[in-house]
């Protein structure tokens, strides 16, 4: 019988995919009494979640990201939600992402020339912890301010734990943080200045412009969300490829494919693997009823592992072909027979602003390195798999990597 303290043990943390199965199989619904949560875990419950955000709202956000960085979008559900995503999403997706590709490359290549000539790097503390920090200073028009970003952002994420003494050091990281910024939101009328934050700046909402508060918690949230997710989600990607050579083989020699692993990584190893809701009205799951108020746990890790959804689910496929690969969609529904998409990105309303950024990112970095170092590969093995760090990430901590023979 599953208890909810195992969903809180270092076994769970380790290999929580034993934890999973069985709440899959066993308890689609289940009740965590150590969080006071319930966890729902199979692929269509979760996306039936994702998909009803009147019923199952963001509001959750309030308690972590909210009581740093203040209010961001991501914890409202109304108009005011659509509004705001309409001013800051545009230059994350589609052509006007396009012309941000050359700054990707370009921060990709700075960091692969401090390492290509060495005998051997780290993927993550010298590559994908600091691609996403670059390119969002970049956007922002800080360029060469990656490394303060990194320190103040790993400090305010680790302030969202329940630690006085870390949530101390997070609102003094963000503090520094607002400061550093807020002689960007200066002059910003000045049609010379084309960064991200001078465009959401003079963006206007009934004629209206953000406030400074909601301007510089949306910066945060683009580091703590995007910076946090990309870096884990490339290593993630490594890390499958490494399992078979021959996989890491394939993609090197088909560059085209890092869409795949990169897409299948985000459904066999997403670097967010939870996502909580509280319920607006009274809901009802597998013959329980759940007041108005209850906090919902949909299991992304568990439900990409369904096998009523994806066959052999455990194997990292690069082809698979009940898989919706090389682009995220943000319905959840393909227009493919039999193909189902990842939802590691969400789905629907708080779809994630910036999964076309991500996706470059990971896909151009990888390209990149292997490029400029094709004797790539792991120092001592693959090592152990990632782990669940906090209430949401699966990641690992480092990853070595040699250039030599």
């Amino acid at each position: 019988m599953l208890d909810g303290q195992a969903l809180h043990s270092q076994d769970y943390r380790r290999n929580p995919e034993p934890f999973w199965a069985q709440l899959r199989n066993d308890h689609p619904l289940f009740y965590d009494h150590v969080a006071d949560q319930w966890w729902l875990t199979r692929y269509h419950d979760v996306a039936a979640v994702f998909a009803d955000h009147r019923t199952y709202s963001a509001a959750t956000y309030e308690q972590s990201t909210g009581r740093l960085l203040g209010p961001t979008l991501i914890s409202r559900d109304d108009q005011g939600h659509v509004d705001r995503r309409s001013i800051v999403a545009p230059d994350f997706v589609g052509k006007r992402l396009q012309r941000s590709l050359p700054l990707v490359r370009s921060c990709a290549t700075e960091l692969i020339d401090r390492f290509a000539h060495h005998d051997q790097f780290d993927l993550i503390l010298q590559f994908s912890a600091r691609l996403p920090v670059d390119v969002i200073s970049a956007m922002l028009g800080m360029d060469g301010d990656g490394d303060l970003f990194r320190q103040w952002v790993t400090e305010m994420i680790q302030g969202l734990a329940q630690d006085p003494a870390a949530r101390e050091r997070g609102k003094h990281a963000h503090a520094a943080f607002c400061a550093h910024i807020a002689p960007a939101l200066q002059n910003i009328d000045d049609p010379g200045r084309r960064d991200h934050i001078a465009k959401i700046a003079r963006a206007e909402v009934d004629g209206e412009r953000l406030s400074t508060d909601e301007i510089t918690a949306f910066c945060g949230l683009l580091f703590i969300a995007g910076g946090e997710t990309t870096d884990k989600a490339i290593a993630n990607m490594w890390w499958n490829l490494w399992q078979d050579p021959d996989l890491f083989t394939e993609v090197a020699q088909t560059p085209d494919l890092w869409n795949n692993a990169f897409s299948e990584t985000m459904r066999r190893m997403p670097a967010v693997v939870n996502e909580d809701r509280f319920t607006t009205a009274p809901v009802e799951w597998y013959g329980q009823e759940l007041p108005v108020g209850s906090r919902v746990r949909v299991s992304m890790g568990a439900a990409h592992l369904d096998p009523t959804v994806f066959h052999d689910p455990l194997t990292f496929d690069l082809h698979r072909s009940d898989l919706h690969l090389t682009k995220e969609l943000r319905s959840g529904s393909s227009t493919e027979p039999g193909r189902s998409g990842h939802l590691g990105f969400g789905l629907g309303k708080h779809f994630c602003i910036g999964y076309e950024l991500a996706r470059a990112e990971a896909v151009v970095g990888s390209q990149l390195i292997y490029e400029r170092c094709p004797l790539v590969r792991p120092a001592t093995g693959v090592g152990e798999r990632p782990t669940i760090q906090g209430n949401a990430f699966q990641a690992l901590s480092t990853f070595p990597m040699i250039l030599a023979p």
